[in-house]
């Protein structure tokens, strides 16, 4: 589990959020306050390997590019 070592930028969130858990949990409370459920409405589909699939709208934590980190991190030193 990630831990947060320090908030660069929060946006919406919450900054006392101090693990991924509670970040994810915070990202889920934000996306239902916005509805995000009606962006796509419910969506199922059958593919041709007889698998049945959905769509949704949803928070991911993935590691940031460092190119678009450095330009982050050189915004916050001017």
């Amino acid at each position: 589990m990630v831990k947060v070592k320090r908030w660069i930028k929060g946006g919406e969130l919450n900054e006392s959020n101090v693990d991924q858990d509670s970040i994810l949990d915070d990202c889920g409370n934000l996306l239902d306050k916005s509805c995000s459920h009606e962006i796509l409405g419910e969506v199922v589909f059958e593919g041709d390997d007889g698998k049945f699939y959905v769509i949704t709208v949803e928070a991911v934590i993935a590691e940031g590019n460092p190119d678009y980190i450095k330009s982050v991190l050189e915004e916050e030193d001017e």
